[in-house]
């Protein structure tokens, strides 16, 4: 039996079958995402890793996805040296508050791509839609606000609200895109009128350390007068019953005495007086004449004399 020997015509097919197998094989890095078109039209994505498309079939396009960011109200000249060097964009930094005044913000704006497909196919320019959405976004919150919310505590708020409208507009373009991060950067106001509101910001702060003064005072004097409030309550209270006690006390006495007086009359009479004397007489000038002296006094007024009375 004879064994059956491979074509040269075989041998160089197989041979280009792994040659195209080969050539197909592509590394996607990291950083990037490839989408593959098949006869133009796009099919799917190539995430990081070793990937394989049909050569001559389909095309493979490769973008970096890392953060990029743009820049707004100013543009780094030198960002390599140790202290970069910027350019002021007024037109783009000049805003108007929802209470009609003027403030100056500088801001970033950081984005990635999250669809290869729709990144590369639905939008031609996708940083010139970036940068038409963040104006506009940051301009419509910038406007519903007061220029103390900007230049004070508030801006982490406007930056959140400012990326949310971001993606918002970002997404009816459907252009594969996530907003990372919105960054105010320089906030204040214009240079015309910036002394003016310093005051008024040094004005704020004496506002609120008057508010903290008042607040530690009435911390203090509160609890104070409510200690002072129930200690006078208690000594009310006390003297109320000390009145009352006593009260009843000389009721009691006295209905005990008309007891007394009911069955000894006389004798109670007699007491009374004698207890009566005894409470007047030891205050009184007075003379006593023993037995029968009273024949030889002479009676005697000292009408010069002043009598001191208690």
């Amino acid at each position: 039996m004879k064994l059956l020997r491979p074509s040269a015509a075989a041998i160089l097919m197989f041979g280009a079958m792994l040659v195209y197998g080969y050539l197909g094989f592509v590394t996607i890095g990291p950083d990037e995402r490839g989408a593959v078109f098949f006869l133009g039209s796009y099919s799917r994505a190539l995430e990081p890793g070793p990937s394989w498309y049909a050569l001559g079939l389909e095309t493979l396009e490769r973008r970096r996805v890392t953060v990029r960011r743009e820049e707004f109200g100013f543009t780094t000249v030198s960002a390599e040296s140790a202290e970069q060097e910027y350019e002021d964009d007024l037109t783009e930094r000049r805003m108007l508050t929802g209470d009609a005044n003027l403030v100056d913000i500088q801001f970033v704006v950081q984005y990635q791509v999250s669809d290869i497909g729709e990144y590369l196919l639905n939008v031609v320019d996708v940083p010139a839609l970036i940068r038409n959405a963040s104006q506009a976004a940051i301009r419509e919150v910038v406007a519903k606000r007061p220029i103390v919310d900007s230049l004070t505590g508030n801006k982490e708020a406007i930056a959140f609200e400012t990326r949310e409208r971001i993606q918002q507009v970002i997404d009816e373009f459907a252009a594969g895109v996530r907003i990372q991060e919105v960054q105010l950067q320089d906030v204040e106001e214009p240079e015309p009128v910036k002394d003016a509101f310093r005051d008024v910001a040094t004005a704020q702060q004496d506002k609120e350390r008057a508010i903290l003064e008042a607040e530690g005072y009435r911390d203090q004097i509160v609890p104070r007068a409510r200690g002072e409030r129930e200690a006078t309550v208690n000594q009310a209270a006390g003297y109320r019953e000390q009145r009352i006690l006593k009260a009843q006390g000389e009721a009691g006495r006295f209905l005990a005495l008309l007891t007394e007086y009911r069955r000894a009359p006389e004798v109670t009479r007699d007491r009374l007086y004698l207890e009566t004397l005894e409470q007047i007489l030891p205050g009184m000038d007075k003379v006593i004449i023993e037995g029968d002296s009273t024949e030889n006094v002479l009676p005697y007024i000292p009408l010069g004399r002043r009598r001191d009375r208690p």
